[in-house]
C-alpha cells in the first residue's frame, strides 16, 4: 500500500537528498525539491498483483507492462505529486486497471554527511603546491584547475572535496578529502607542469572504527620546476 504522505531528507546546503539508504546529488539544485519528491515517491510506490500465491505488493521495478506518470508540483514548501498508473493486476486481465493518487512529500531540511565534514574543515591530506617566482596568474590557473579536478571527482564520489585553500609564500595549500584525490591532483600537476612529487605521513591518532588502526595525515608536495626549466610554467 502506497502512503499518501512521505517525508524526505534534503541537505539545506548542497540540496542532496537521502533515499534508499544513500545520498543522491540533484541534477539541478534549483529544482532539487521536486527531484527529491519524485524520487521519494517512486521509491515508496507499491502495486498490487495477483500471483498463484495470492495478492502481492510489488515495487514499480517488479511490475511488467506498467505505464506510469509522476508529476511533482511544489506548493507552500511541500510537493504534491500526482501519480497516474495503468497496468494489469493479473496477466489474464483483459483491460488494464487505471489508478490515480496524490502524495504529499514534506521536506526535512538537514545537513548531509559530506556538508557536515566540509563545515568541520575535515580533510585526509594536504596538497602543497610550491614553485619559485610563481606569478599570481599562474597561481590562479592552478587553483582553478585543481578545483575543477575536485568537481569532476565528486561526480563519482560525494566524499571528494577541497575543504580549504590557503595561499602560501611560493604556492598554495589545499586541504583535500580523500587522500586519493590529493594524489590525483599532484599527478595532474606533474603531467601539466612537470612537478616533482613527494609524500610524508604524520601519525595523528588511532581509528577506533577500524579496530584501533593508526591514523595518518598525509602531506603531498608538488614542487613545480623553475620557470626557466619549463615552457608551460610562466
Amino acid at each position: 500500500m502506497t502512503p499518501t504522505e512521505i517525508q524526505v531528507n534534503i541537505c539545506s546546503r548542497c540540496k542532496a537528498y537521502f533515499i534508499d539508504k544513500m545520498w543522491h546529488e540533484p541534477n539541478d539544485k534549483e529544482s532539487a525539491l521536486e527531484e527529491a519528491a519524485r524520487a521519494a515517491v517512486l521509491s515508496e510506490l507499491r502495486f498490487a498483483q495477483l500471483t498463484p500465491a495470492g495478492m502481492k505488493s510489488l515495487s514499480m521495478h517488479e511490475v511488467k507492462g506498467l505505464e506510469l506518470s509522476v508529476e511533482p508540483k511544489p506548493i507552500a514548501g511541500e510537493v504534491m505529486v500526482d501519480v497516474h498508473a495503468r497496468g494489469k493486476v493479473h496477466e489474464l486481465q483483459v483491460s488494464p486497471q487505471v489508478e490515480h493518487v496524490t502524495i504529499t512529500v514534506k521536506p526535512r531540511w538537514i545537513t548531509c554527511d559530506v556538508c557536515g565534514l566540509l563545515s568541520a574543515g575535515h580533510h585526509e591530506a594536504i596538497l602543497q603546491v610550491r614553485g619559485k617566482e610563481m606569478s599570481s596568474e599562474k597561481r590562479m590557473e592552478i587553483k582553478l584547475m585543481l578545483e575543477q579536478s575536485a568537481e569532476e571527482a565528486r561526480k563519482k564520489d560525494r566524499s571528494a572535496f577541497i575543504s580549504k585553500i590557503e595561499e602560501k609564500g611560493g604556492g598554495l595549500d589545499l586541504y583535500v578529502n580523500p587522500t586519493g584525490l590529493a594524489r590525483r591532483m599532484a599527478s595532474l600537476l606533474r603531467a601539466k607542469f612537470g612537478a616533482e612529487i613527494s609524500e610524508t605521513a604524520k601519525l595523528i591518532g588511532m581509528d577506533r572504527d577500524r579496530g584501533g588502526m593508526r591514523k595518518f595525515k598525509i602531506s603531498v608536495l608538488a614542487r613545480l620546476p623553475d620557470q626557466g626549466n619549463s615552457g608551460d610554467f610562466k
